[in-house]
């Protein structure tokens, strides 16, 4: 019997353990994965390279050995892109998470990649000698004729070079988007309609290549595609693209310190910040085109400087200043004007903070022990915009109250307390002799009473 008793009670414990460990959720961390259509391809052909990601965000694409038409994609759980493939040897695409957060707002970062073969042209048969045109037996080469086995044993080896790439590549008009490199085959250029014609520069990496498609191009308003070609010393050949985005000439300017910028109202070739709508405002009694975001409140213009280098600037009552965000663990902020009365931080100075490739305002305690700390004006999501602090080492960010100390109201505040003290040390002196001399009067007052009673 007290066996059975102490069986029952290891079962009971036993079976909610098992239970625990049955109902055990996984969480997995987010994360993105990439596969492909095909393990191999024509020269020349094109294949898909699926993404899927447990959450959404941008992501950057870029190809070696091939190219695709676009350099970024937005992914929502899935999307795919489309590859065009070299002429020999391997074409490897490469996705790497830029601003990418899970369905459990944790960010996706990583970079991934997956390859793909190019086949190999088969050899044709279209130059074998028919049945008909085959010597007759009775007309066979002497043995002395006959063609030795050295070229068979010994195969020919081409020794020429298939080097076809470039060492260089340049415009005389605006900037190459990305910059060169001689694996990137795709390019963009943004230009104005008052740019007739665009000069193209390349250089083979290999002297006996060679390079067509240079010099000068004429060009049109809209999407204008350049290729320059290299053929290798052994024939294959690999092309460049360069297009040339060309919108028209800017009618309305802003000064921006020493420069004056253009508003561009062409949108259709540009990749606009997202969470903004289209929108139109007067400037100069002029309507222009700009973006307008009803969360955070911010106007921004399509603008090109003196460089014809094409950007976003928040326009802000007649002013603007470039519109760049950063991320932190996985938020994003955007750098923001500071309002005039946060110019300056009691015990701090102003400096130029560095927070990953960008510069920006801020400010820096002018302690040795808080080197790695500095203060920062952005705006959150949310269109908050605070005063945070940043810490360089570990790349942290948390919100700032400033404690702004003035010495001319510390001294105000220092005489009213002191005032006030003297006032209260009076006016308790005042009250404690009215009270001596009110308690001295009434004993006085009693002690007649009494007298007049006992002689009465």
């Amino acid at each position: 019997m007290k066996l059975n008793k102490i069986i029952k009670l290891l079962i009971v414990p036993l079976l909610m353990l098992n239970l625990m460990f049955s109902n055990k959720v996984d969480i997995s961390a987010a994360s993105f994965s990439v596969s492909k259509s095909t393990s191999s391809v024509k020269a020349g052909g094109t294949f898909n390279v699926n993404i899927k990601a447990s959450g959404e965000g941008k992501f950057n694409i870029s190809v070696s050995n091939g190219s695709t038409s676009t350099k970024s994609l937005w992914v929502t759980g899935s999307a795919s892109v489309s590859v065009k493939a070299g002429q020999s040897g391997t074409t490897t695409v490469t996705v790497t998470a830029v601003d990418a957060t899970g369905y459990d707002e944790t960010p996706i970062t990583g970079s991934k990649s997956v390859s793909v073969s190019i086949q190999k042209p088969t050899s044709s048969n279209n130059n074998k000698p028919s049945s008909s045109n085959k010597p007759s037996s009775n007309n066979k080469p002497s043995s002395s004729n006959k063609p030795s086995n050295t070229d068979t044993q010994n195969p020919v080896v081409d020794t020429r070079s298939k080097d076809n790439n470039l060492s260089s590549l340049s415009v005389s008009q605006g900037q190459l988007s990305p910059t060169f490199s001689a694996s990137e085959t795709s390019y963009k250029v943004e230009l104005t309609s008052d740019i007739k014609e665009i000069n193209v520069s390349a250089k083979a990496k290999d002297s006996k290549s060679k390079v067509s498609g240079t010099g000068k191009h004429e060009l049109k308003i809209g999407e204008n595609n350049i290729t320059v070609s290299v053929v290798a010393e052994n024939g294959s050949k690999k092309t460049y693209t360069i297009s040339v985005i060309v919108i028209e000439k800017p009618e309305v300017f802003i000064k921006m310190g020493e420069q004056n910028l253009g508003v561009l109202n062409d949108y259709s070739k540009v990749d606009t910040p997202k969470g903004y709508e289209k929108t139109s405002i007067k400037i100069e009694d002029k309507e222009v085109i700009a973006l307008k975001n009803e969360v955070n409140g911010l106007t921004l213009l399509y603008m090109q400087d003196e460089n014809n280098k094409n950007s976003f600037y928040v326009y802000d009552n007649g002013s603007v200043y470039l519109y760049q965000t950063v991320s932190i663990y996985g938020n994003q902020y955007i750098i923001v004007k500071s309002p005039d009365n946060l110019m300056e931080i009691s015990q701090m100075e102003q400096v130029k903070v560095k927070i990953g490739e960008i510069e920006l305002d801020g400010w820096k305690y002018k302690e040795e022990e808080l080197t790695n700390y500095s203060i920062v004006y952005l705006m959150n999501s949310e269109g908050k915009a605070h005063l945070y602090s940043y810490e360089s080492t570990e790349g942290t960010l948390q919100l700032y109250t400033p404690v702004v100390t003035n010495d001319d109201s510390l001294n105000t505040m220092t005489y009213v307390f002191m005032g006030t003290t003297g006032v209260f040390a009076m006016t308790s002196i005042v009250g404690f002799v009215m009270y001596f001399r009110f308690k001295k009067k009434s004993i006085s007052a009693i002690k007649d009473y009494y007298e007049r009673k006992n002689q009465g």
